[in-house]
């Protein structure tokens, strides 16, 4: 009997026979673990993953039968027989996700791996006359001793397995269509780089001699060192982006890593970063992954197409958000899993990483330690205002065993060189007396913390082709358009005034004389403050960054106000000053713990579920935006294509990639408005599409039908 894992089209009729496909995974697995040295056990895994399919109901199922028939569970039960724990929940995983280990007391209709151990299974004992398991080498289980690096070691194994398996099965259904381009070497890429930076070699002006003096800083240490973690503190100003990935790629190619992972905290800021390592290094090798599309998890073979369109990072350089890392790396799912074998054996730059989530911090400073301690990567935690990171670091080991290394000393002297504005407390504003004061600025820059605040003042402005709103409520591509007309305006010079979120001030390059900035953290006002005489062609003493206290605080960032109001009090309008940052962050951390127990930086628990082995608890919980989203595409009239595509179900990679900027993620509440107003179209109750244009103006985005002055005025 020939025993087949897939069959392709009814016309094609193609098949793959199993035992191909178990190779071919094992093969692939064994090549995604060398990094680690652990391609015995990866191939292993490849090789056990799928031999529920050889029993008889699998074969009559691909071959059309309508029955369900549960093959993982077969190759989980041989894998824990022979000791390999790792394996069981990898491959009792590999479709649906890594289970929970559960208890003794666990039945078979329990889904934790412990049930799935007493599950009855089909007779899949042909296996043992086509796989040879003899010749599998004495794999001894790593980490079986100390539970923290053990599931990271799994997720890495999982990750080896699941786009092994996914890749294969994409090369067979394709019948070898699919082309895959993992782009250029690295030592390539840093030639590139090396030809855009030369002409900064010879500098003029005193901030842009101190720029390159410490770009080359960076360089410099990046080809020496050989220490893991590092924390690269540069003035806003300082040219930070490009210095990081200098650094990372001469780092990079003395120690031979895979890529370069750029972290940002902003999804609606990476289109700027990205954009600016496509024009260094080309289109096919900066990746730009992030969360505007959720790939949702179909546990269904005949809808292959849209989980293969899963992004694995097989990309020199990969631009993503701290949502889509952190996520990925407590997730239990394929899909999401799928990119953590390419995480490992890289350099990762955390961007503006004081703003790591701190109801998350100790998780998160538990994956950048495994990512140095046995990911065999490198971390830089790069910011302008850096926080104490090794007190953070050490919560997680007492060893105290990796320290951090600051990549640019030279930096930690030049805050008042690189200062190009003075801050003014102004107390209380009310919304009127802001708005008055801004109508009264040629060239001014606001920015509040609510998007319906953000509406609600430019709403007051008055209509005029001056005036320009900027809020997540815009799909990315209209915040670009929006941005590009603002920049154009300054370049010439003329009247603008811009009323926006908190996107605009990390990353952002923009250039404002004057900016208006609602009370929030003091890393965040000194963020907006880089919006401000950005290109110092202005006398500092005439830019001026006004904070004002207003009602509209958003819950969560209470803790960060509070804190920043006691180093106003203090320092007055010096709140750049390195003192009173490191006051701020020390305030912060203290009113967060004040019992010192730490578990405010571990909100739920996930240490504890890391220990336990609760992989499914673990990723339900980690949630660093807390309210579940909901991905509403917006229909343009450049996009219609991709919307007959999406409607039809022609799913594919670069569908999704296209759409991407096209989405607003609305949180329930504001969904729920929207849909009880009949206006959102549902395509296979997975997608969601804005169906009444009604709702969404070309000034500020997304309204709703409550917002009657808003739609008066804007629509």
């Amino acid at each position: 009997m020939n025993y087949i894992a897939h069959k392709r089209s009814e016309t094609d009729k193609k098949e793959q026979l199993l035992l191909e496909h178990l190779k071919n995974v094992s093969q692939l697995s064994e090549t995604f673990a060398e990094c680690l040295n652990l391609s015995d056990y990866a191939g292993i895994i490849g090789m056990l993953h799928d031999i529920g399919k050889y029993s008889n109901r699998f074969q009559q199922r691909i071959n059309g039968a309508e029955i369900s028939v549960d093959h993982s569970t077969c190759g989980t039960q041989e894998a824990f027989k022979k000791r390999l724990s790792i394996a069981a929940f990898c491959i009792a995983g590999h479709h649906g996700g890594i289970p929970d280990i559960g208890g003794r007391a666990d039945t078979e209709n329990d889904s934790t791996l412990q049930g799935r151990l007493k599950k009855n299974t089909e007779d899949f004992s042909a296996w043992v006359n086509e796989v040879d398991s003899s010749k599998f080498k004495p794999i001894s289980e790593p980490f079986t001793n100390d539970r923290i690096p053990y599931n990271f070691i799994l997720r890495f194994l999982f990750s080896c397995l699941v786009d092994a398996d996914y890749l294969d099965t994409e090369n067979f259904m394709s019948n070898g269509a699919v082309s895959r381009d993992s782009g250029d070497e690295l030592p390539f890429l840093l030639s590139l780089l090396n030809n855009h930076i030369e002409k900064w070699q010879n500098p003029s002006g005193k901030l842009n001699i101190l720029r390159t003096n410490m770009l080359n800083e960076c360089i410099e240490v990046g080809r020496k060192s050989s220490d893991k973690l590092f924390t690269l503190t540069v003035p806003t100003g300082g040219g930070k982006t490009i210095s990081s990935m200098a650094f990372a790629l001469n780092y990079a190619v003395k120690h031979r890593k895979k890529r370069i992972i750029y972290v940002i905290p902003y999804t609606s800021i990476i289109e700027q970063n990205a954009d600016v390592f496509r024009k260094i290094f080309g289109l096919k090798n900066v990746l730009e992954n992030h969360s505007n599309v959720d790939f949702k998890e179909i546990d269904d073979e005949t809808k292959t197409q849209m989980m293969l369109a899963a992004e694995n990072w097989d990309s020199p350089i990969i631009v993503t958000t701290a949502v889509q890392f952190f996520e990925s790396m407590f997730s239990n799912k394929p899909s999401k899993c799928r990119k953590i074998h390419n995480i490992a054996d890289s350099v990762v730059i955390f961007d503006e990483a004081q703003m790591l989530p701190l109801d998350y911090i100790l998780p998160c400073a538990t994956v950048i330690r495994q990512l140095a301690e046995n990911y065999n990567s490198a971390v830089v935690l790069c910011t302008a205002t850096q926080p104490n990171f090794q007190s953070i670091l050490n919560l997680t080991d007492k060893s105290n065993k990796l320290q951090l290394t600051e990549i640019c000393k030279s930096a930690e002297n030049l805050t008042d060189d690189f200062r190009r504005v003075n801050f003014k407390y102004e107390g209380k504003l009310e919304d009127d007396e802001i708005a008055l004061e801004i109508k009264q600025c040629n060239q001014v820059l606001c920015i509040v913390n609510k998007k319906a605040h953000a509406q609600k003042i430019y709403s007051m402005l008055g209509e005029s082709d001056e005036n320009f709103h900027l809020s997540t409520y815009m799909y990315p591509a209209h915040r670009q358009k929006v941005l590009k007309k603002i920049k154009q305006r300054l370049d010439e010079n003329k009247p603008c005034r811009v009323i926006s979120t908190s996107l605009i001030e990390a990353g952002v390059d923009i250039d404002f004389p004057t900016v208006y900035r609602a009370i929030s953290g003091i890393d965040s006002i000194l963020q907006a403050g880089g919006r401000c005489n950005r290109e110092n062609k202005r006398n500092s003493s005439e830019c001026i960054v006004h904070i004002f206290n207003t009602d509209e605080v958003l819950s969560y960032q209470q803790t960060n106000t509070d804190a920043a109001m006691e180093v106003i009090k203090k320092y007055g309008d010096k709140i750049y000053l390195p003192d009173a940052i490191k006051m701020y962050f020390d305030n912060l951390y203290y009113y967060r713990d004040i019992d010192k127990t730490h578990k405010v930086f571990d909100k739920k628990g996930i240490i504890n579920g890391l220990t336990n082995l609760e992989f499914e608890s673990v990723a339900q919980k980690f949630k660093i935006i807390e309210n579940d989203t909901k991905s509403l595409y917006i229909c343009t009239e450049e996009n219609k294509k991709e919307f007959d595509d999406l409607r039809h179900g022609n799913y594919s990679k670069e569908l999704f990639r296209n759409l991407q900027q096209y989405v607003v993620n609305l949180y329930e509440r504001d969904f729920k408005k929207l849909d009880e107003a009949c206006c959102i179209e549902y395509i296979d109750s997975y997608f969601y599409i804005l169906s009444d244009s009604n709702y969404y103006s070309d000034k500020t985005g997304i309204t709703f039908p409550d917002d009657n002055t808003l739609k008066c005025i804007f629509s």
